[in-house]
């Protein structure tokens, strides 16, 4: 099946050649494309980019205005094609093999996505005590408020059929942090099954999540995302 793998990168200089070069040389099938979505870079990201574009036709570049991760991540799924559409960190985070998985289990459902909280899953970095308690905190609030079963929602790469792409992107509306649950709910929404995967994930310097500054924040993304979905229930049960 053809694979198209997006990066959403905001001024990822320092980064994103190293994961393309990983990437390129661990999947040399010729039906596997990297379309990097920029995020209003001001660095060099771009130029690195257009150089990687130059020795291999499968590296394709979006640039964009500020969208957010969300944003990018969806823009650019509307110019995938392929039969599976995925997206992964620039961070080079998530090792293309573990990718590669996602993709597998993706055909034998709707859909997958890589876990950092599951018991086989494998950090060789142990995640501070702040992360690890923003995460299951987090997790909690979204099986509560929303009913899904992940361990997981935010570890960055999933991957799903084109048909789950085609039904939840007129129901996307997160563009924040909270993309990755607004795409999950309108996917069970929409009656697809998507399978979640213990991964390894190695820990990168330079994130820029802070697991306490942005956790407030997801929080109050987390409650608006559930009142528009509740409030869309209530309308749908009237009308």
């Amino acid at each position: 099946m053809r694979l198209d793998i997006v990066m959403p990168a905001h001024n990822e200089e320092a980064r994103i050649g190293r994961t393309l070069s990983i990437y390129r040389e661990a999947c040399p099938d010729p039906e596997i494309r990297f379309l990097v979505a920029m995020d209003d870079c001001q660095d060099r990201t771009a130029d690195i980019v257009r150089a990687h574009a130059a020795e291999d036709d499968r590296v394709e570049l979006f640039e964009y205005p500020k969208l957010g991760k969300g944003g990018v991540i969806a823009e650019t799924f509307r110019k995938a094609d392929a039969d599976l559409v995925g997206f992964v960190d620039a961070d080079g985070a998530t090792p293309p093999e573990e990718l590669m998985r996602l993709a597998q289990a993706a055909q034998e459902a709707d859909g997958a996505i890589a876990t950092r909280r599951h018991p086989a899953a494998v950090l060789p970095a142990r995640r501070t005590l702040a992360r690890r308690l923003t995460s299951a905190g987090f997790a909690i609030a979204v099986r509560r408020l929303l009913g899904l079963p992940y361990r997981d929602t935010q570890c960055g790469a999933k991957v799903l059929r084109r048909q789950v792409i085609d039904d939840v992107l007129p129901r996307l509306r997160a563009r924040d942090l909270l993309f990755d649950v607004d795409l999950l709910a309108s996917a069970a929404e929409a009656g697809h099954r998507i399978v979640e995967v213990p991964t390894i994930w190695i820990d990168q310097e330079g994130s820029r999540v802070s697991a306490v500054g942005d956790s407030g924040r997801m929080g109050a993304s987390l409650v608006r995302l559930w009142a528009r979905r509740r409030a869309r229930e209530v309308i749908g049960a009237d009308s």
